[in-house]
């Protein structure tokens, strides 16, 4: 197992997604990390990129896309999966116990230890881990499924997205996003029909830690 720094503090959290048992390690102290690049300085460069701790909070929409790739039934043995802004890597490490092979890929280091780490909790296949900004996608990722939960979260990534979503899915293939159906992001999806892609959603709802949530999973394809 990866040996963590003594800046994290994790708990151990054992997820039933549709039947599926998941173990994670789940960042507890992520007002601290945040407190941590705030001291930075504005003129720092995780500052200036944002580079907020998202990653290690375990959100509703890596849970709800979990739950979609099983209840429809998409993975199927040996295909390769993708996944972008992996974090705690949970939608990865379930298309892995479903027999894909999988790539995860995060843009900061720290993030992809996590995502081994939880990796190996649950799977003693092997899965590649790839450091990779999905602002600059790697053409020798691209798989039969790309998967991304959470990365519609700020306008500013809505004009690297679509190019992502060409480059890291295989042509044929499927992609799949899932949001919290922020009021900012339904246009980006709706915007995507005329960019060359086939767009359905579903919402899915359910309840995390005593909370409800509901979220939005789009699948989309690119038009041949």
């Amino acid at each position: 197992m990866v040996p963590f720094s003594p800046e994290f503090k994790t708990r151990q959290e054992v997820l039933d997604i549709e039947g599926l048992s998941v173990e994670l390690s789940v960042i507890t102290n992520t007002d601290e990390l945040m407190d941590r690049l705030i001291a930075k300085g504005d003129a720092h460069e995780d500052v200036l990129d944002e580079r907020i701790p998202y990653w290690a909070d375990l959100w509703p929409s890596a849970l709800a896309l979990g739950r979609y790739m099983v209840q429809e039934s998409l993975i199927r043995p040996g295909q390769t999966v993708t996944e972008i802004g992996c974090g705690l890597s949970l939608p990865g490490i379930i298309a892995g116990l479903l027999g894909a092979q999988v790539t995860l890929s995060d843009y900061l280091p720290e993030a992809l230890d996590f995502a081994r780490h939880n990796w190996e909790q649950n799977l003693s296949e092997p899965a590649r881990f790839v450091l990779m900004d999905w602002r600059q996608p790697g053409p020798a990722l691209a798989a039969d499924l790309l998967i991304a939960s959470d990365v519609a979260y700020e306008r500013r990534a809505f004009e690297y997205l679509p190019h992502a979503f060409r480059t890291l899915c295989k042509p044929g293939g499927t992609i799949l996003v899932s949001e919290p159906n922020r009021a900012i992001a339904a246009p980006f999806f709706s915007g995507l029909a005329g960019q060359g892609f086939q767009v359905q959603h579903r919402t899915l709802e359910g309840i995390y830690n005593k909370l409800p949530y509901r979220v939005n999973v789009y699948r989309l394809a690119l038009e041949q």
